[in-house]
């Protein structure tokens, strides 16, 4: 497998989170209806699968550092499609939260692998570069996932959702066994708890990985309110659900493709960092624009999705780039960067998320308001990041 394929394979690998999270937004009310349990208790199957998948990195990070990446990613991948089974058999809702629980941890170990790998492979902007690359084909992940979720469903039931994530994993394994290991230097004392404490204070002890690890928390809250909220606000405020929903939240992924193949530009013309910068205020004037169109009540079904895809679209420039940005001083141990990185963001962004869902009430005032709040955040932060002239090492 030769780098450019080594490269989709790891935008596939990052898209398998994405994709389990997004393909059972159109059953949520098929779960409803089948364990007659609160709309909350199923929107929870997203949030504890981001907890696990968060948590789970830490394990992994220093895992694939100490054993590589191969044989981690297939341990990993191998426990996900047992955890997409049990989901096919789940009787209760409690019993389908704990398969999320387990599918969250195990793709911990797609999650750290690809980023990791390119981390190997890659440095300065051309990891950049390949991750915005990666991304791009993540997007087919989000765009594409919610109308196969939705089809299924109509015409299977949403237990088949399941079971086609279990085969989309088979063929993940497959294609693993196809490439060559990229870590070259294990790090045979990475699980020691005094090699974990070094690496802990090196990775906060630089201003630029420190930095935005943290924002990216805040992005990633951002995209769990929009990927939580869209099926309840295209519900409550135009009545749509199911195929129609997943044909509308489709249109979200062509930003994603749309903004990635942008930041390739975007990064060889003015730089990652001015990248981070564009990309954060799409986030801020997007979600701005929702806000105001809810308070006029002038929001309309066909200006909702370009709205989202757009913002959409930035949050995804954003975190490539500053995934690069903390990754990059930090190539000998990339894996418990990456699993720091990943943990991080996934569990701040998940808790604030858990957090401000209670003030959105599903409906658009609240999704907007919220998520609105969160893009102003970020993009002052970094705007007064920058303007002090922050040592950053510019890949």
């Amino acid at each position: 497998m030769n780098q450019r394929w080594v490269v989709v394979f790891c935008g596939l690998l990052m898209s398998l989170s994405a994709f389990s999270t997004d393909i059972t937004l159109p059953a949520f009310p098929d779960m409803v209806r089948e364990f007659e349990t609160p709309y909350s208790y199923v929107q929870w199957t997203v949030t504890v699968y981001i907890f696990s998948a968060g948590a789970g990195q830490l394990i992994w990070g220093s895992v694939s550092d100490r054993f590589g990446r191969k044989p981690t990613l297939f341990i990993g991948l191998s426990i996900f499609l047992a955890g997409q089974l049990l989901a096919v058999f789940a009787p209760t809702i409690e019993l389908l939260l704990l398969a999320r629980v387990v599918q969250g941890l195990a793709a911990a170990a797609a999650i750290v692998g690809n980023r990791a790998i390119l981390r190997d492979l890659f440095s300065g902007k051309e990891l950049a570069r390949n991750m915005a690359m990666a991304s791009a084909v993540f997007a087919i992940g989000p765009m594409l996932a919610p109308l196969i979720g939705a089809v299924i469903a109509q015409y299977s039931g949403w237990r088949m959702i399941f079971f086609a994530m279990t085969c989309l994993t088979a063929f993940l394994i497959l294609m693993l066994s196809f490439m060559k290991e990229t870590s070259n230097e294990r790090d045979v004392h990475a699980l020691r708890p005094s090699r974990i404490q070094s690496n802990l204070i090196a990775l906060f002890s630089n201003a630029q990985s420190r930095f935005f690890l943290l924002t990216s928390m805040l992005a990633m809250a951002f995209l769990i309110l929009l990927l939580t909220g869209a099926a309840p606000v295209y519900e409550t405020e135009f009545g749509i659900t199911g195929i129609q929903f997943a044909l509308l939240f489709a249109v979200h992924g062509l930003g994603i493709i749309g903004g990635q193949i942008l930041n390739r530009r975007l990064i060889h013309s003015i730089g990652v960092v001015p990248s981070v910068i564009v990309a954060s205020s799409v986030m801020a004037v997007m979600t701005g624009i929702f806000l105001a169109l809810t308070v006029g009540d002038l929001l309309t079904v066909f200006v909702l999705p370009i709205l989202l895809a757009l913002a959409n679209g930035g949050f995804l420039v954003f975190y490539s780039n500053a995934t690069s940005l903390v990754l990059d001083p930090h190539h000998d141990k990339a894996g418990f960067a990456v699993s720091i990185f990943g943990f991080t963001t996934q569990m701040g962004g998940a808790a604030i998320a858990s957090v401000l869902v209670y003030f959105s009430n599903d409906n658009a005032f609240g999704m907007s308001s919220m998520m609105f709040s969160l893009a102003v955040l970020i993009l002052v932060t970094l705007l007064g990041w920058h303007t002090r002239k922050q040592p950053v090492r510019e890949v």
